[in-house]
């Protein structure tokens, strides 16, 4: 059928067949039933859009610069769907590794901080104390000491 097209054309335009390429006419048909199928295959993943979109677009009736435009422009926003999926990745590993910072900080800084709780509870205890201390004593009690 290809053949019979292609010399028609060239019978009825006159294009010589020693041209350094000569037209060759191709018919493509694909039933627009079949372009479910081509979306299904591409959302699994099975089909890649370089293949999938130019079935799909010329199903509808595309032309082939049309086609060529529209996976040119598909290929380029996957792509830079690629590189914010890599940045997103990144700044989640970057968030990570200072998450796991702060909690080996926090860690080594568990020990110092109940170290100084356990100081203020001395303190506190021997202000306590001295004010009882005192109170037997009969004196005033000691400064910042609570009344009792």
């Amino acid at each position: 059928m290809n053949q019979v097209l292609t010399m028609s054309y060239r019978d009825l335009y006159g294009e010589d067949e020693d041209a350094a390429q000569p037209a060759m006419l191709q018919l493509l048909t694909s039933p627009l039933a079949a372009t479910d199928e081509v979306v299904s295959l591409y959302a699994a993943g099975l089909s890649p859009i370089e293949i999938a979109m130019p079935a799909c677009l010329h199903a509808i009736g595309a032309s082939k610069d049309q086609i060529d435009a529209a996976v040119e422009k598909a290929t380029a926003d996957a792509e830079q769907k690629c590189k914010c999926e890599d940045e997103d990745r990144d700044f989640q590993k970057e968030d990570q590794k200072l998450s796991l910072e702060e909690r080996r900080a926090s860690l080594k800084a568990a020990p110092q901080k109940e170290k100084a709780e356990a100081n203020v509870e001395q303190t506190k205890a021997q202000t306590n104390k001295t004010n009882e201390e005192a109170k037997a004593a009969g004196k005033p009690p000691a400064a910042g000491g609570s009344s009792k």
